[in-house]
């Protein structure tokens, strides 16, 4: 069961991002015979905001190596530090490098702590790397200020599912309510049906577990009592 990611990227025409690049390149080039004063300066900062622009054209075209090295040059320009940063960010998100990505969203989050976009860009991060106990605490908090939110109750119904371990202990009840509003609130919703289907797998195999727990239990004798002895 996948998790809805709650970013978005689409390609765009090869022909857009070569003139991003010719127009970097003439920008780059273009050098004046006689020196204006403040000339440098300026031209120093356009070209930042062309690398920055650079990244967004490899971003869109799903190269997130090369935006991320765009990006990282974009960052030496002050005032677009934390857009670059933000973008970068996103880079490891999108190439599944949990180990870069999960620090710098967390550094953004203490600059904005009521972000709830980039908490649940946490949340599906902590889900990536297997921890569920965090992924599931974070949804909670953001479905407790946005209850019928469609997309962090998929995705706080899906990190719950994956915890398959530990699903019936914690989970089952939290489980049946959450998908009791998305059901009630989505009824088109086109998961209802794995989500369902999910959950019952999930209880079949619980009661498979407690039926061969009973079953050996009978079958053992208690300790520290003689088992039972055939009659002659």
């Amino acid at each position: 069961m996948k998790l809805k990611r709650l970013f978005s990227a689409k390609k765009i025409f090869a022909a857009g991002f070569l003139a991003a690049s010719f127009l970097f390149s003439s920008c780059a080039s273009n050098d004046l015979s006689v020196p204006v004063p403040g000339q440098g300066a300026v031209k120093t900062r356009n070209i930042y905001v062309e690398y920055y622009m650079l990244g967004d054209a490899y971003f869109k075209l799903e190269d997130y190596k090369k935006a991320g090295e765009y990006y990282e040059l974009a960052m030496r320009k002050k005032d677009q530090y934390w857009a670059a940063y933000y973008k970068l960010a996103k880079c490891y998100v999108f190439s599944s490098d949990w180990a870069n990505a999960l620090p710098m969203y967390k550094k953004i989050l203490e600059r904005d702590p009521d972000n709830a976009s980039i908490k649940a860009g946490i949340a599906y991060i902590y889900s990536m790397q297997g921890d569920f106990k965090n992924s599931i605490s974070i949804y909670e908090e953001l479905l407790e200020a946005q209850p019928k939110n469609q997309e962090y109750l998929e995705n706080y119904l899906a990190v719950m599912a994956a915890d398959e371990t530990k699903f019936e202990k914690n989970y089952a009840g939290k489980f049946t309510e959450a998908y009791d509003v998305l059901k009630t609130e989505y009824p088109e919703n086109k998961n209802l049906k794995t989500f369902e289907d999910k959950y019952k797998e999930l209880m079949k195999i619980v009661e498979e577990e407690k039926s061969t727990e009973n079953s050996d239990g009978e079958n053992t004798p208690p300790e520290n009592e003689p088992a039972p002895q055939d009659k002659a």
